[in-house]
């Protein structure tokens, strides 16, 4: 009996539409294009139109035969291939090459979900031959650029080069240009004073910024073309001998606070992930290169855990928002839900906005662990970044203070010497509950386990007779379980600036070992946290928790 035929691209996409359609429809996969230009020769027709000449390469010949055996038993075709450029050039081929005689449908879908396939299916369109045109364009550029640069590549660079294309001589473009900018830049010398300063037994940084009421010059303040101080910069440029004999002259005078500046300020939340975002973020924090980022995307795409990987939307839709602010009032409480929600629009000129930006997919979004069990170690660590990002995005702000201290001596000779320290709190976590862009992070956070809210470190610029001085006191780890009822605490003295710290302590009969840096100098502000068990017999449990100060110097019992 005839029926739909289906046709994806991938073999795993197809496994998985193929799970929701049933045996009512068959469901196969083109795997990539049908059709191409060929890998030698121009293949262009430039005296007539630039017309591409296309050719069905020899390894899928197969494919296409299958394909065409197919068709034959069915009632109905129906394009299943991703809905960007590519897909849609893809699809035309096919019907290019089948030229099929029964009805002929578009389906298009931004995840792989039950729902969504359905509705795909309930609503088809036709080609969009204006992004099959805009592929072709873009195609035929590739060759035309390419077919000229390329073998210039090889003989410059060797067989370790591929090809050269539209993007790769941009790309070389932006090389020269920042190649010549190095050949013609001069360089310039300076020196500046980092002071360390003790308050309650406890050591903090600080910046040597002004001078007898100068500012202290910095690498910003040259003309990379003369090495010299840029022309208009009034500033004092201390060189070696200054700067050693400068120390000498402050360090037994008797420094005191000039002034303290606080200062309230939010946070907001990036938007959902892009494509290039969620390359960034997976390089910073998971220490993927792109090209892993993207085919880790592509499985989880094509598995229906994720939406499509290949967007620069950041639109979310309504569905998306319902189930991101369901798990935040779940997981969270309301206190982390804003009111409305948060609506995102792209920046980027031309971006195709009928796209939506990656995020979990389905009606609820499941968290990292409800799908850990069906993913393997890299699909859980992406599936995770998206999934915190996507519920992220949602939160209500961060609130937070910055805090600034001025702090000064005079030498015998009468010259005056302002140093500079700040720092920031957070008063409320937000949205940081979640995630914060540009941490490197690598562990997963375990809230069964771990209750990062239960986490005290109490430190910061305490008040007193209208002066100020920085305290960091011992700070102590409350680790709790699910019935609320065991704890232990760790207690370590804290040094500010961008210094490591590690501690251990035994839980429950499992060994801890915290360690964790500070991101911020002076006065310290936050950071993030990883913790890793690892119990006799069970696997290692990793977690990771931001930590904030409060600024206060009170110690708790």
């Amino acid at each position: 009996m005839p029926k739909p035929l289906v046709i994806v691209e991938s073999p795993a996409k197809a496994r998985t539409i193929a799970g929701f359609l049933g045996s009512d429809y068959e469901v196969m996969a083109s795997i990539g294009h049908i059709r191409d230009l060929p890998k030698s020769g121009l293949a262009i027709d430039v005296d007539n139109g630039f017309r591409p000449e296309y050719e069905v390469p020899a390894g899928k010949k197969d494919v296409v035969r299958k394909l065409k055996a197919a068709l034959k038993n069915a009632d109905e075709l129906i394009l299943a291939t991703d809905e960007d450029r590519e897909g849609e050039a893809i699809s035309w081929h096919i019907v290019e090459v089948l030229q099929p005689k029964v009805p002929t449908k578009r389906m298009v879908f931004h995840e792989i979900t039950p729902s969504a396939i359905q509705e795909a299916i309930d609503n088809p369109r036709t080609l969009d031959l204006k992004l099959v045109e805009a592929q072709e364009g873009r195609r035929v550029l590739d060759r035309l650029v390419g077919y000229e640069v390329s073998p210039v590549l090889w003989r410059k660079i060797g067989s370790q080069a591929r090809s050269a294309g539209r993007v790769q001589s941009v790309a070389v473009r932006m090389v020269v240009e920042r190649e010549r900018a190095r050949m013609a830049f001069r360089r310039g010398g300076w020196f500046d004073l980092e002071a360390t300063f003790e308050a309650l037994d406890v050591a903090f940084g600080a910046s040597l910024t002004e001078l007898n009421g100068v500012r202290v010059a910095s690498g910003n303040d040259f003309d990379p073309s003369t090495g010299q101080v840029a022309a208009g910069r009034e500033v004092v440029l201390l060189d070696e001998g200054q700067a050693a004999a400068l120390v000498a002259a402050l360090r037994e005078r008797p420094f005191r606070v000039r002034s303290v500046e606080s200062q309230q300020f939010v946070e907001r939340p990036k938007p959902p992930f892009t494509t290039s975002t969620l390359q960034q973020e997976a390089s910073r924090k998971l220490r993927f290169p792109a090209a892993k980022t993207m085919a880790v995307a592509q499985r989880l795409y094509e598995r229906g855990f994720i939406t499509y990987m290949r967007t620069d939307s950041t639109n979310l839709s309504e569905q998306a928002i319902t189930a991101a602010r369901t798990a935040i009032r779940e997981r969270f409480g309301a206190e982390f839900l804003p009111d409305s929600p948060r609506l995102y629009r792209g920046k980027v000129k031309n971006a195709q906005e009928a796209h939506e930006a990656i995020r979990p997919a389905g009606e609820r979004i499941r968290p990292p662990e409800a799908v850990a069990a069906e993913l393997d170690a890299d699909e859980r660590r992406l599936y995770e970044l998206v999934w915190n990002r996507t519920v992220a995005c949602q939160m209500v702000d961060a609130r937070a203070r910055r805090v600034t201290v001025r702090i000064g001596a005079e030498t015998d000779a009468g010259d005056n010497a302002v140093f500079r320290a700040s720092g920031k709190s957070y008063e409320f976590l937000g949205f940081r509950r979640v995630y914060v862009e540009d941490t490197d992070d690598d562990g997963t956070f375990d809230k069964s386990t771990i209750f990062a809210d239960k986490l005290s470190w109490p430190t910061g610029i305490a008040l007193y007779d209208g002066g100020a001085y920085v305290t960091a006191t011992p700070y102590i780890w409350y680790f709790k379980d699910n019935d609320g009822d065991r704890k232990a605490d760790v207690r370590k003295q804290v040094y500010t600036g961008f210094r490591k710290f590690n501690v251990q302590a035994v839980i429950n009969n499992l060994k801890w070992g915290l360690d964790g840096y500070l991101y911020a100098a002076g006065s310290s502000n936050g950071g993030q946290v990883r913790l890793g068990a690892e119990p006799a017999s069970a696997p290692v449990i990793m977690a990771t928790a931001d930590f904030r100060f409060r600024p206060t110097d009170e110690r708790f019992e």
